[in-house]
């Protein structure tokens, strides 16, 4: 019996991965498209050529042929077709989600309408294959919004909207090869296209390629979180050094060193949140950097850059990934140096870049940051972000101090995990700086036991994240007891290193004061003396994102004030 599938839209995407993949499986195909001028070239032209490159060793080409094509004005026709076939995807920008739609809800109308006049219930498939997260939750509200009552429940009932991750690239084709075949689609031939099995109101297709998946959600996070996330890596980084194709980022070492240090932060955040082994999200990232690193494929920067205004937002591709760092105690660093540089993409004609440099000549880039991130009480990812820009102002050097970062990284990373896993603020945060110093003093550590809670849980007092980091200082460098009566210049310096500590509170949180970097971070202030009190200050995050990144910025920055003074 011949399968058949409608693919609505027939660009790249469509034409190279999805009716390649459906075709090499035996399926005919039906493309549906609002540009005339293709649909008339698919027409005249019986067959059209697909040529994967997956490194720069192998090329394949397949040829596809027998295929029907339909503009989206032929309403009549597609309906026919949309009555028998139980299967479509959709592969059109989500700017074409409206309209693509208001198309199909007539074709689930008719359907609905059939059915319940034969009593049968035939159910429709359609693949979402757009390279935005969740893209079924927005297509149901689209054709809901369509849909008369009866075809609401039969949307419910029997069309299963089913999101697919999108890995394969579909460039344009070179002079040559347009010349022999001007349908023709370069792809960097990528083989698989997960699904979400769970999603489907009729049989899980059993197609070559198509990968059947029980938790897309944790696929489609790490799709956007790696690939994404590393492709617009190195458009920002790259566009700023004036590289014109991806390829020339990937060859930069300092670009790619931050490309490798980003990839590096997500991993470690996608496995504690979505479970992936270690050796899974190796085979992972290799497989995604060595299909990028394709020199074959002459992906432009511009076009992997565009709509920068998008790729910023708060569950996008770089917001995304550091808020997902943040939550794990992982200090994003490097992905903190690649939203930098988003701000500061410009080509020529991208509105969106044109947009940001408009909002940066009016205003600074920590309101910036707040706008076009979507952040509010994350302020250290806020801070993080605008000190790298102001890293990219400078001029300093991508990837200095490497060793010295890693370290600072470890602290931010432990004085979370001590904070999350014991709490006690000033505790936490010496109990940090002793592993990460190798130097250590259990009458220190049990001499801070009051300092929690803005001293004794009162909150008026400095943050104990602050004090622990004061007197971890202090017992490195300060006044000692038998030289009571002088010291003055471990005195001076002590006082110096408290200063420094003092002033990155205040450009974070605008204070040192407990409640007030309550009011920062969780916009309220919790006066932790009453048991009611703590419980609400527990269930608003205090110890899941909240106080236990409080410690770690403490960590970091008198990590970072040690190397300064060179005493790590």
């Amino acid at each position: 019996m011949q399968k058949d599938i409608i693919i609505w839209g027939a660009g790249k995407i469509g034409r190279g991965f999805i009716a390649d993949l459906f075709y090499q499986a035996g399926y005919a195909i039906t493309f549906v498209d609002a540009e005339k001028t293709l649909v008339e070239k698919l027409r005249e032209q019986p067959q059209y050529t697909v040529v994967l490159l997956p490194s720069d060793v192998e090329q394949h080409e397949h040829t596809i042929q027998g295929y029907q094509a339909y503009h989206t004005d032929e309403q009549e026709q597609i309906l026919a077709k949309m009555s028998s076939i139980p299967l479509l995807a959709v592969a059109v920008f989500p700017t074409a989600f409206e309209a693509t739609a208001q198309a199909i809800a007539a074709g689930i109308e008719k359907k609905a309408h059939h059915c319940r006049q034969t009593g049968t219930m035939q159910p429709l498939d359609i693949l979402l294959c757009a390279n935005i997260s969740h893209p079924a939750q927005t297509f149901r509200t689209l054709l809901e919004s369509n849909l008369s009552e009866t075809g609401k429940t039969y949307l419910q009932q029997h069309v299963g909207l089913i999101d697919a991750i999108i890995l394969r690239m579909g460039l344009e084709p070179s002079p040559e090869l347009k010349a022999r075949d001007p349908l023709a689609v370069l792809t960097n031939g990528y083989p698989e296209i997960p699904v979400d099995k769970p999603a489907f109101k009729g049989p899980a297709l059993d197609v070559p390629g198509i990968v059947l998946s029980d938790n897309l959600a944790a696929e489609e996070t790490r799709k956007m979180y790696t690939y994404n996330m590393i492709h617009a890596v190195y458009a920002y980084l790259g566009s700023h050094r004036g590289y014109e194709y991806i390829i020339d980022c990937i060859r930069d070492e300092e670009i790619q060193r931050v490309a490798t240090g980003c990839v590096e932060e997500i991993s470690q955040a996608l496995q504690t949140e979505h479970g992936f082994s270690a050796a899974d999200m190796d085979a992972w990232n290799d497989l995604m950097l060595k299909n990028m690193a394709n020199p074959m494929l002459k992906d432009r920067v511009d076009r992997v850059g565009a709509d920068p205004v998008r790729k910023l937002r708060r569950d996008d591709r770089l917001t995304g990934p550091a808020l997902l760092c943040r939550k794990h105690g992982i200090l994003p660093y490097y992905l903190a140096t690649a939203i930098a540089h988003a701000f500061l993409f410009d080509p020529p004609g991208d509105a969106d870049a044109e947009r940001l440099r408009q909002t940066l000549a009016t205003t600074d880039i920590h309101q910036a940051i707040r706008t076009f991130c979507q952040l509010d009480h994350e302020v250290e990812l806020i801070q993080l972000i605008a000190k790298r820009y102001a890293s990219i102002a400078r001029q300093d050097a991508l990837t200095a101090r490497e060793a010295q970062i890693a370290t600072i990284k470890r602290a931010y990373h432990l004085g979370f995990h001590y904070e999350k896993t014991y709490k006690g603020c000033a505790q936490c945060t010496l109990a940090t700086m002793f592993d990460i110093t190798g130097k250590q003093d259990k009458s220190v550590f049990k001499a801070a036991s009051g300092l929690a809670g803005g001293i004794g849980l009162c909150g008026d007092g400095v943050c104990g994240g602050y004090s622990g980091g004061v007197m971890f200082m202090s017992f490195l460098i300060g006044r000692r007891l038998d030289h009571f009566g002088g010291d003055s210049e471990a005195k001076n310096r002590s006082f110096a290193m408290a200063q420094r500590l003092h002033d990155k509170f205040l450009e974070t949180y605008g204070t040192v004061i407990c409640k007030g970097i309550h009011q920062e971070i969780f916009g309220a202030v919790y006066i932790l003396r009453d048991k009611t009190v703590r419980d609400a200050f527990e269930a608003a995050g205090a110890h899941e994102d909240k106080c236990t990144t409080v410690v770690a910025c403490a960590a970091q920055w008198v990590t970072e004030i040690l190397f300064e003074e060179g005493l790590l």
